[in-house]
């Protein structure tokens, strides 16, 4: 498989994604990940950042994908899951690796993404993380009955500590030239550990601010945002013809 023509430079955002960029961060309330349904039809809710009381984030970055339909997202995530060389067609500079849990489990999740655990490492602003991407089913973010849309939904776990310290949510919506993406993040909202005793000990010291501030901040939370207006768009840029090219394959 040769891949070298998708090996594009990233380019420049688009005028409305750098305003974004330079705004606060807004301290408010928002829809926990459990509604999406209400979340994906609010018109009211802008790009940015967002923080509550309890000091979690939320994010929403919005993407126009011109000549990309939907099935296009939904395809791509059950391809690159397997291949670094893949995952870092989507972002040139701050994608470093992804695999899945096991060795050749490719082959048995060809053309799937939900339920299967991917392995990536990434930089978020200046730092470099290690995270499980569990790709789950939308009725648990509150969608049903998708028509003309796509939903792709995950939790996102520490892999160095083993705490889950984020959920998102790509809303894909057909469009008259495409689609429209909107990315939603929740981090710090529901931190959890699968092993019992670790999990009380995090859950509780999560709900102190200072030690949650000290994991959880406006830098990386600003590092997400640019960091998903980059690859949304660059992803826009060239998924169209690697659609073309490999959807079959």
């Amino acid at each position: 498989m040769n891949l070298s023509k998708y090996k594009l430079p990233l380019g420049a955002l688009p005028k409305k994604a750098n305003e974004i960029i330079q705004q606060k961060v807004y301290e408010s309330e928002f829809i926990d990940s459990n509604n999406c349904s209400l979340l994906i039809e609010d018109e009211d809710i802008g790009d940015g950042i967002y923080k509550n009381k309890e000091k979690s984030y939320f994010l929403k970055c919005t993407t126009n994908m011109v000549n990309v339909a939907p099935e296009m997202i939904a395809w791509w995530f059950a391809w690159h899951l397997s291949s670094s060389e893949k995952y870092k067609l989507w972002h040139p500079r701050d994608h470093i690796s992804a695999r899945l849990k096991e060795e050749g489990i490719g082959l048995q999740c060809k053309g799937k993404y939900i339920g299967v655990d991917s392995f990536v490492e990434e930089y978020i602003g200046n730092k470099l993380q290690k995270l499980q991407i569990s790709f789950k089913e939308p009725s648990l973010f509150g969608l049903e009955n998708l028509e003309d849309s796509v939903a792709i939904c995950a939790h996102v776990t520490d892999i160095i500590t083993g705490v889950r310290v984020a959920k998102l949510l790509h809303y894909v919506l057909k469009t008259e030239h495409g689609s429209v993406m909107k990315s939603f993040f929740w981090m710090g909202t529901d931190i959890s550990h699968p092993n019992f005793y670790k999990n009380f000990i995090i859950t509780n010291l999560s709900k102190i601010h200072l030690i949650k501030g000290l994991i959880l901040n406006g830098d990386l939370a600003m590092g997400l945002l640019i960091h998903c207006y980059e690859e949304m768009n660059h992803l826009s840029n060239f998924l169209p013809n690697l659609y073309q090219e490999f959807a079959e394959t």
